[in-house]
């Protein structure tokens, strides 16, 4: 069994051709955007985004519930560590391997589109804030104050490990990994408190990003339900949001490319340090691409507004949070059922002592529980449904902060750059 191994159906397994399929979804999102442009022509998403509040609870149960789900988080995180310090490293044996690319990578990420900032929920981290407050000087804090760039870097710095390293479930790397992440983190959590969290925990601000596409959300204790991804309006526009949306998309980009005949047959007979080398330079040159492509799209876009907003390109980047959740189901939806088995498997016995704390140890794997062709038509929808969406959530951002609104025109660079990116995601995914 390869723990990375993402299970992607095969494109006999899809109801179309590959070309066909892609050319589709072009015109579909092409489609999508030309009947925005016939009924769509004020912003709509900021003045619906507040929601409804369904119920509330007192500040105590708030502080009883996070108090509990955040010592999950705690028992989470230390078991990872001490799993890959200390326990086996072998992937049947280690379950750290399975937290931290199963649980904290895509679990959690993917659950929040569905129920809201699951992270915040259970970050110890913020644990260490709340302790720490009294001592930390009090200001005024901006909505917008904070730049994201230290959490995209940090990003990368995973999605190479994932992606690139040659032995990317090692209990060592995996070990420095949570180390770095952990002190990281922590010290911030001292110095800076939530606010510091919410901007550079790579984690929480991945998770803040995708659940702003969920119908749910909580407001000073209050579950509030909201229309699905009108929450991105409520997305603070800071510096460094492009850089984090883009160096995500561009290791879903280049774990599809580095799933293909053609990548493999490249990299086949390269030996560990030689693999990490061209895998390193296919997922900085993927990544470079991608963000060519969209620095080049939203320039063209500012210079046909007469727009000098410096930030332009970081606001426009809500745009492809969409893509993102679209790309996240297609590289990762089979890996979290089959994945996700053996991890409540391992949970049972997390060091490798013997126990059965859940009754699971001597379960197995069911690779039945869903078909290939589910799991591509599964793949296939979130791609074009998140291409889709892109354009509406682009069209919104664009009557909302574009100074010339009526010149659709501007708008047509965005919209190209989401058709090729269909396509392109579209025939990676039935190519791997």
């Amino acid at each position: 069994m390869t723990l990375l191994a993402h299970g992607i159906g095969a494109r006999g397994d899809l109801p179309l051709s590959v070309g066909t399929l892609a050319v589709v979804a072009g015109v579909a999102v092409f489609v999508s955007f030309a009947a925005l442009l016939t009924g769509w022509k004020e912003p709509r998403f900021a003045a619906i985004a507040k929601g409804r509040s369904v119920f509330s609870v007192s500040p105590g149960v708030a502080i009883s519930v996070t108090g509990i789900t955040r010592t999950v988080g705690a028992l989470a995180v230390g078991v990872s560590l001490w799993s890959a310090l200390f326990v086996e490293d072998s992937t049947v044996e280690n379950i750290a391997p399975r937290m931290v690319y199963v649980l904290f990578w895509i679990v959690i990420p993917l659950s929040s589109v569905v129920f809201g900032d699951l992270w915040r929920l259970f970050s110890p981290f913020e644990v260490i804030a709340s302790l720490t407050k009294r001592f930390r000087h009090a200001g005024p804090v901006s909505k917008q104050s904070g730049s994201l760039y230290g959490a995209a870097f940090f990003l990368l710095l995973f999605l190479w490990l994932e992606l690139s390293f040659h032995r990317p479930a090692g209990r060592t790397p995996l070990a420095i990994m949570l180390i770095v992440w952990i002190g990281w983190c922590s010290q911030g959590a001292v110095r800076g408190g939530t606010t510091w969290l919410g901007n550079n925990d790579p984690l929480a601000v991945l998770t803040r990003l995708l659940s702003s596409v969920s119908c749910l959300t909580v407001r000073a204790n209050e579950l509030v339900v909201r229309r699905p991804i009108v929450g991105l309006a409520d997305v603070p526009t800071q510096r460094g949001l492009a850089a984090v949306v883009l160096v995500v998309l561009g290791g879903t980009s280049f774990d599809g490319l580095s799933r293909t005949d053609w990548w493999t047959s490249l990299i086949s007979g390269k030996m560990e340090w030689t693999r990490t080398l061209v895998n390193t330079l296919g997922l900085l040159f993927v990544t470079a691409l991608i963000i060519s492509l969209f620095l080049g799209a939203v320039r063209l876009m500012q210079r046909k507004d007469e727009n000098e907003d410096p930030m332009f390109e970081d606001g426009f980047a809500i745009s492809l949070v969409p893509v993102l959740v679209g790309y996240g189901i297609a590289h990762y939806f089979s890996m979290a059922v089959f994945e996700g088995q053996f991890l409540l498997i391992q949970a049972s016995d997390p060091f490798g002592l013997g126990w059965d704390l859940f009754g699971t140890r001597t379960d197995y794997v069911n690779y039945r529980i869903v078909s290939s062709t589910t799991i591509a038509a599964v793949q296939a929808s979130g791609i074009i449904a998140g291409h889709i969406a892109g354009v509406v959530v682009g069209h919104d951002r664009a009557l909302e902060s574009l100074k010339k609104r009526e010149n659709l025109a501007a708008q047509l660079p965005l919209v190209a750059l989401l058709v090729a990116l269909t396509m392109i995601a579209l025939l990676l995914l039935v190519e791997a």
